[in-house]
């Protein structure tokens, strides 16, 4: 819908906390001061970009350990840690166990988790309204899996996790729960995808079902409509509103004509490149005109399917839609909408507020 502001959330994740550790050595030498400088500068140097899953398997020599832990990106070398473990008294007191670990951790802290125990309680916050390659992303930079291994895994999963059978074609973008999901050192791709799919089959009960499907809604029209709310409402409160409006116009034979649709259609037959997102922001008119059966302002009723994964929120507003008589909507540029019931009401508002 022209004019209509889509919300993008902000992905949190609430990794281990990383305490600063000062290790105050009395007397050391001036060569072990030096390599300590020398390393330190290194590592600041480094960017804390990702998250690395790290296992340490008991009996494994320190020297082992320090040398892992480089190869893996955690450190930027090895000797700011051996040093540390010859002034400290060791490393015969590092715990075996799996942990999560920035790239470019200093190395005192690294010392600090290894003798602590303090192992994997990494949750990972995967958001609303990305698309299947947006959710690779985050895993990929998570240090859980790579893109084409991601992709991999969506293709190959099994289905029958679903609580109902796909129709012929469809992808599994839309059934992928947007959730927190904790993180172990077996996470991968495929139980990434089987915990998104059996989260989504928990939450999206038998009776939501049964709800939808007497409202005259499959299970695959509920998820696609939400996908599209997802995109367009950034208050979750106007989720309800949003859906009566998308399935009032269902209804009146009216095309959605809703600009999330369209940001899909460019962006699936022409992936973005370098610092382009895959949610073109401005679309142009010929962008309205790109011919896609995904594009709503040339297609009457629904997409093929899903652009986005939905949350239960977005899902249940479909089912449970407000019960008005609006048409139409336009972004009042702080988040939020103003609904219109004619043409000249939405008109009225698009002026007002898209100035």
């Amino acid at each position: 819908m022209r004019g209509e502001a889509w919300g993008v959330l902000r992905l949190v994740l609430p990794l281990a906390a990383i305490a600063g550790a000062v290790l105050l050595v009395a007397g050391a030498p001036q060569a072990a001061a030096r390599a300590l400088r020398s390393e330190r500068g290194a590592a600041t140097v480094a960017q804390l970009s990702r998250a690395v899953t790290f296992t340490v398997e008991p009996g494994t020599p320190a020297a082992t350990i320090a040398q892992q832990l480089r190869d893996a990106g955690v450190l930027a070398g090895t000797r700011e840690l051996r040093v540390l473990l010859q002034l400290s008294g060791g490393g015969a007191d590092l715990l075996a166990g799996c942990y999560v670990f920035e790239t470019g951790t200093p190395a005192a802290e690294v010392l600090r988790r290894l003798r602590s125990g303090i192992t994997a309680t990494q949750l990972l916050a995967v958001p609303e309204g990305r698309r299947l390659e947006e959710v690779g992303t985050i895993l990929e930079r998570a240090g859980i899996t790579g893109l084409a291994q991601w992709v991999e895994a969506v293709d190959a999963a099994p289905r029958e996790l679903l609580p109902q059978p796909l129709p012929a074609g469809a992808t599994l973008l839309g059934y992928l729960l947007p959730a927190s999901y904790p993180l172990q050192c077996t996470t991968g791709a495929p139980q990434m995808v089987a915990a998104m799919l059996e989260a989504f089959a928990a939450q999206v009960t038998p009776e939501l079902i049964a709800e939808a499907e007497a409202a005259g809604l499959t299970l695959h029209e509920v998820v696609t409509l939400a996908s599209i709310v997802e995109r367009e409402a950034a208050i979750r409160n106007e989720q309800p509103l949003v859906a009566s409006v998308f399935l009032n116009r269902l209804r009146e034979g009216i095309p959605l004509q809703a600009d999330p649709t369209v940001q899909f259609a460019i962006a699936s037959e022409q992936p973005p490149t370098g610092e382009q997102g895959w949610w073109k922001r401005e679309l142009s008119i010929d962008d309205l005109a790109f011919a896609s059966p995904y594009n709503t302002y040339l297609k009457e009723g629904l997409p093929p399917g899903p652009i986005a994964n939905p949350g239960i929120d977005a899902i249940v507003a479909v089912i449970r839609p407000a019960e008005t008589d609006y048409l139409y909507f336009a972004a009042r540029g702080d988040g939020s909408h103003a609904f219109a019931r004619t043409l000249a009401e939405h008109n009225a508002n698009v002026s007002r507020y898209l100035r």
